[in-house]
């Protein structure tokens, strides 16, 4: 399983760790991306909500003709889900600087 950006041809923008079948997609703790605006009219921010809120199931299969793309999302997207939704373990950002090592 891996966390995935996945379009759905209603237009809906879902978040979820998933597991890839030949005709279905498995989604476990799917959630959608919500725009939020603070009200003063400033940069909208995107949020997390459940994609399907009122079950109690945590896997929903999905068929794979109902999605437009799979993609991998941004390394914040996948953090801030893992906090809200999955394990709760962020994963730090490891760019090294080259500069530095080759110069000390």
């Amino acid at each position: 399983m891996a966390i995935k950006l996945i379009r759905t041809k209603s237009g809906e923008d879902i978040v979820s760790d998933i597991d890839e079948r030949e005709d279905t997609l498995v989604l476990d703790n799917p959630a959608m991306l919500i725009p939020m605006s603070d009200g003063k009219g400033n940069q909208v921010q995107m949020g997390f909500g459940p994609w399907v809120p009122f079950t109690t199931e945590k896997q929903i299969e999905i068929p794979r003709d109902w999605v437009v793309f799979i993609t991998e999302p941004a390394d914040d997207l996948k953090n801030n889900y893992r906090q809200a939704f999955g394990s709760g373990v962020v994963v730090p950002d490891m760019k090294v600087d080259t500069k530095t090592l080759l110069s000390g």
